[in-house]
């Protein structure tokens, strides 16, 4: 399994980093494993790097789209998709800050509707992968 953290950058930040994203995951990890001590300071950095999300937006958006979904459930603001056909289990979960993301896959059938919002940076701290999600 493996769990992606999913950040939406601003503009500036992402027009500076979206050809070589290297600082801006290494600006987050570093946000990630910081101690309690400098919180303030995180918290400082992080909203000058990233924005955050309507929740209520991103929840309606994915709700509307796998409501039909029979592999599908919603409850309060964490989306799963459990299908044994695809070998996918896929549990999002919405914040205000960022969304957490654990799956078993490696391009998960969410990331299809993330694509839809620009400035996506997703990171997995513990693989040490990190990118844009972009449409193509």
């Amino acid at each position: 399994m493996r769990t992606f953290y999913i950040f939406k950058i601003n503009d500036e930040f992402y027009s500076l980093t979206k050809d070589c994203p290297y600082n801006l995951y290494k600006s987050l990890e570093q946000i990630y494993r910081l101690n309690k001590v400098n919180l303030s300071d995180a918290y400082n950095l992080f909203s000058s790097i990233c924005l955050p999300f309507d929740k209520c937006e991103v929840n309606k958006n994915l709700f509307n789209e796998y409501k039909e979904n029979e592999n599908y459930i919603k409850f309060n603001n964490v989306h799963i998709i459990n299908d044994y056909f695809s070998n996918e289990k896929s549990k999002l979960i919405i914040k205000n800050s960022h969304l957490t993301l654990i799956t078993s896959k490696i391009n998960p059938i969410y990331f299809n509707d993330l694509k839809k919002i620009k400035g996506i940076f997703i990171c997995d701290f513990k693989n040490i992968d990190y990118f844009y999600l972009e449409e193509v």
